[in-house]
């Protein structure tokens, strides 16, 4: 996976939106990306709802994109616009109750469960609130890898 940040955002955008099964994204203010080999989409990260303290992140990804080097290049990225380019003081994972896979993923790169919003998709399920806060990445391995 080649990490291309903000290059091709409004794409990204979309193919994010296709792979979440929306119609519109939620106000993104940054889609971020990696591409495979011969260019494709294999995974992105909308940035939504930024205020000066806290950015939501909707993390979308092909199936087994998520190998540890990939992981460490695309975070890396990732991290660095939320907590020095933007400045923001933490960062918000929004998860639907059923996606244990995406709950794991985000604890590993570690954020913490906060807590959940009772029916707050339109289907009623749950949704599962991570936060990971600044001063936990700059004491955490990814602001040394």
């Amino acid at each position: 996976m080649i990490y291309i940040g903000t290059d091709k955002e409004d794409l990204a955008e979309q193919w994010a939106s296709k792979q979440l099964g929306i119609k519109a994204s939620p106000s993104v203010y940054k889609a971020l990306s990696g591409v495979d080999k011969s260019g494709d989409f294999s995974c992105v990260v909308l940035l939504t709802n930024f205020t000066a303290r806290n950015i939501d992140l909707n993390i979308v990804g092909k199936k087994n994109w998520a190998t540890p080097k990939n992981t460490i290049k695309m975070f890396n990225g990732v991290f660095n616009t939320i907590f020095h380019e933007l400045n923001a003081v933490r960062a918000t994972a929004l998860i639907a109750k059923s996606n244990v896979t995406c709950q794991n993923f985000v604890e590993h790169l570690g954020f913490l469960y906060e807590g959940s919003m009772r029916k707050a998709y339109d289907n009623d399920e749950d949704m599962q609130i991570y936060g990971f806060l600044k001063e936990e990445y700059t004491s955490h391995g990814w602001c040394r890898s």
